[in-house]
């Protein structure tokens, strides 16, 4: 059993023509406590309960075939938004809430606050009735509530304030679901949100966005700011290429639930755990 493997951003990025094109991944090892093999399916809690704790939120994305967890660092500001690109049905909004629920469970109220913009509110309702979710909840919003654009403006505001030095309080996730309803918005609001995409990294505002693969075309806009790209089935190549920046040759045979992240080298594989423990 090989090491637990997280990803952060390398600092050169890879050449490319297209704009705002991701830079290289590298693979880097994390302490892990060895135990015994678990009985499947495996959980986002059993997949995070023999990591050390560590200073910097991470999140979870996914269990690779050696049943290892694959973890992203919150890091480096060059990783950006990141997107998570697939068919509608093979699982986006999972992977937005496993994501979201490691992150919790690997950071403190204080370190780490949440705030969720959704079409679909009650798939996420789970977060305002569990106490430990809840404390790191800044709110869900649907796209067309004007709190959301609200919350927007105040992301903005805080990141423009550390810009300036003001570092104080927590990081915060950003989480995008449904992101072909950000049309819902404002003008300003809609400005305001791809500045965020462009820049909010700088400032420990991470973004996380989700769109189905064949509203690749008609979102390009939105899908260029994003850096690191996270992509399930795709059946369309020319879809899977918006999406992944690059040719991904696994898009066409993923089933629901699997997903693939560009390290730098090459395509990792991965799937999808149980919510909870």
């Amino acid at each position: 059993m090989g090491a637990v493997t997280s990803i952060r951003q390398n600092l050169q990025a890879e050449p490319s023509t297209l704009r705002g094109a991701m830079p290289h991944v590298r693979i880097k090892p994390v302490h892990r406590v060895e135990t015994p093999a678990r009985v499947q399916p495996l959980t986002v809690g059993a997949l995070l309960a023999d990591l050390s704790p560590v200073r910097r939120p991470r999140m979870l994305t996914g269990v690779c075939a050696d049943g290892l967890p694959f973890l992203i660092e919150l890091t480096e500001p060059d990783m950006g938004a990141i997107l998570v690109g697939c068919e509608k049905g093979t699982g986006k909004t999972h992977q937005l809430q496993v994501m979201a629920e490691s992150a919790v469970r690997m950071s403190s109220p204080r370190g780490l606050q949440v705030g969720v913009l959704t079409f679909k509110p009650g798939e996420w309702r789970g977060w305002e009735t569990e106490p430990e979710r809840r404390k790191h909840l800044q709110g869900i919003y649907a796209w067309y509530d004007p709190w959301a654009e609200r919350f927007i403006q105040d992301l903005v505001d805080l990141a423009e304030a550390r810009q300036e030095g003001h570092r104080a309080g927590a990081d915060v996730l950003m989480v995008l679901d449904d992101l072909n309803f950000v049309e819902e918005l404002s003008y300003e609001a809609q400005v305001n949100l791809h500045w965020l995409l462009e820049y909010g990294s700088q400032s420990q505002v991470w973004l996380v966005g989700a769109l189905n693969a064949h509203q690749a075309v008609g979102y390009r806009y939105w899908v260029e700011p994003f850096r690191t790209r996270i992509i399930g089935g795709v059946k369309a190549g020319r879809n899977a290429e918006i999406l992944a920046m690059r040719p991904c040759p696994n898009a066409e045979t993923l089933q629901p639930g699997e997903f693939c992240i560009w390290t730098g080298h090459h395509w990792q594989v991965y799937r999808l755990p149980l919510l909870g423990d």
